[in-house]
């Protein structure tokens, strides 16, 4: 709700990453419902310890708490810290989306390195190492591949960078592999070590349960950024050019899209 100078924002957002830490964050509000959904959205900058922001962390599976719900009310946020002209917040938000990927599919170190080495030192016999098992070194070979096309594919995208060109749809490639990567190369680590996968005492477990650790965390990978349905959809229409979703609600005013109230109402 626009205020004179200011703007007041009331409502919450879930799966902030590291809002405890954050200084500054984005933020995108529906400004206006009387337009299509996409329409109707403005982004603003603002500072996290502002009165009226909370900040609640989500503990994950890890017993990290990297996620958090951020909870507004009556915050007031300047006019000057919007970003974009008012209704243009999903524009604003496509770009930094793209950025987003771009960063999370441009982290050219994969861990594939570490897993090798990891496989290495691994003793699963008398004499006998991981690596020493064919079937091992080809499951390698195969993360070997996919690790090479992602630091390519990610020089591309940072070389484009550099001539001043913005990230573009192609980057959710190197997003989607990425993640799946990370999660398949933790359980195929966790697989090798069997139970002493678990273990967390370093006396008995130089790695410490950092496989289990990472094959806990890594379905939020494969949210954060947009999930895997998401990038999908976004390489099949804006790569392939293939048929866009059918979208009943697309040129609806929000404030006229059904909902489950409205039809209990009804």
């Amino acid at each position: 709700m626009r205020d004179g100078k200011d703007w007041i924002v009331n409502g919450q957002k879930i799966w902030t990453s590291y809002a405890r830490e954050a200084a500054w964050g984005l933020l995108i509000t529906r400004t206006d419902p009387t337009v299509a959904k996409h329409r109707g959205l403005t982004m603003f900058f603002l500072d996290m310890h502002s009165p009226g922001v909370e900040v609640r962390p989500i503990r994950q599976m890890n017993n990290e708490a990297s996620f958090n719900e951020v909870f507004f009310t009556d915050v007031r946020i300047p006019d000057t810290q919007r970003l974009g002209a008012p209704g243009q917040g999903w524009e604003v938000a496509l770009t930094t989306l793209m950025n987003e990927r771009a960063t999370l599919a441009g982290q050219v170190d994969t861990g594939f390195d570490e897993l090798l080495g990891f496989c290495e030192r691994l003793e699963t016999g008398a004499n006998h190492r991981a690596i020493d098992d064919a079937r091992v070194r080809s499951r390698l070979a195969q993360f070997a591949i996919r690790d090479s096309g992602l630091r390519f594919t990610a020089f591309r995208s940072i070389s484009a960078l550099s001539r001043g060109e913005r990230p573009g749809p192609e980057n959710s490639i190197g997003k989607l592999v990425s993640a799946a990567m990370e999660q398949e190369m933790a359980q195929f680590a966790l697989d090798l070590e069997g139970e002493a996968g678990l273990l967390t005492d370093p006396a008995l477990a130089p790695d410490r349960a950092r496989y289990q650790s990472i094959l806990l965390r890594s379905p939020s990978m494969r949210i954060a950024g947009g999930s895997d349905e998401i990038l999908r959809n976004i390489i099949a229409e804006r790569v392939l050019g293939l048929p866009a979703d059918i979208r009943a609600d697309k040129d609806i005013a929000f404030e006229d899209i059904p909902t489950a109230a409205t039809a209990r109402r009804g």
